[in-house]
């Protein structure tokens, strides 16, 4: 069977993805690397993170409460960080960056807190390693 190597790159959908991209830029740490215009408008951003994983944002015209995170709805994206200590500074940078995001807590297959980007996605970001006894 053909090799796969990992993802090229995650699509999201963005209402207005300059303001999209200045937020994952600010708060996560990605640059630009391709902007797409059409007429008077920005259509689409790539952007790549510094430990290589890429985001396309896409312009939508409007999402819908599904697309939105609305509810119950799983998180489109989960970034994996390497330990509860880590998940705890993204927690203090978040508040300090003045991003509303929920409190970390105990999920499925490690710790996770959620924060909420300029679409309305909501966007984790998720330990790999498990919970232990003492962190329960």
């Amino acid at each position: 069977m053909p090799q796969i190597f990992g993802f090229h790159h995650v699509s999201l959908p963005a209402s207005d993805p300059d303001r999209s991209s200045d937020w994952y830029e600010r708060v996560f740490g990605f640059e630009r690397l391709l902007i797409e215009e059409e007429e008077d408008r920005v259509t689409m951003i790539m952007l790549e993170h510094p430990g290589g994983m890429r985001l396309c944002l896409h312009l939508v015209q409007s999402l819908d409460a599904e697309w939105s995170g609305q509810g119950k709805v799983a998180a489109v994206l989960s970034f994996r960080v390497a330990s509860h200590a880590d998940l705890l500074q993204w927690d203090e940078q978040l508040t300090e960056l003045g991003i509303e995001h929920s409190s970390p807590r105990q999920a499925h297959l490690g710790w996770a807190l959620d924060v909420t980007d300029p679409a309305g996605l909501r966007i984790q970001l998720h330990t790999a390693e498990p919970i232990s006894v003492d962190d329960a």
